[in-house]
């Protein structure tokens, strides 16, 4: 299973909290949407969430250059 997917330019994340008996993901724009995950604990595990933490910096790149 793929925890993390980077497709159209948005972060598609998992939502841990609702394993094993649902598979859902949350798309992710920004950022700030990013780390409302980690903080809720959608994204679990030192390499999940590290994975998670740098495509969020891409995203506010992102932001920061348009």
């Amino acid at each position: 299973m793929q925890p993390i997917k980077w497709e159209k330019g948005r972060l598609l994340l998992i939502d841990q909290t609702r394993l094993p008996h649902r598979e859902e993901w949350i798309a992710c724009t920004s950022y700030r949407e990013v780390a409302a995950a980690i903080k809720a604990m959608q994204v679990r595990g030192a390499p999940a969430i590290g994975l998670a933490a740098a495509f969020g910096l891409v995203l506010g790149a992102r932001e920061y250059v348009h």
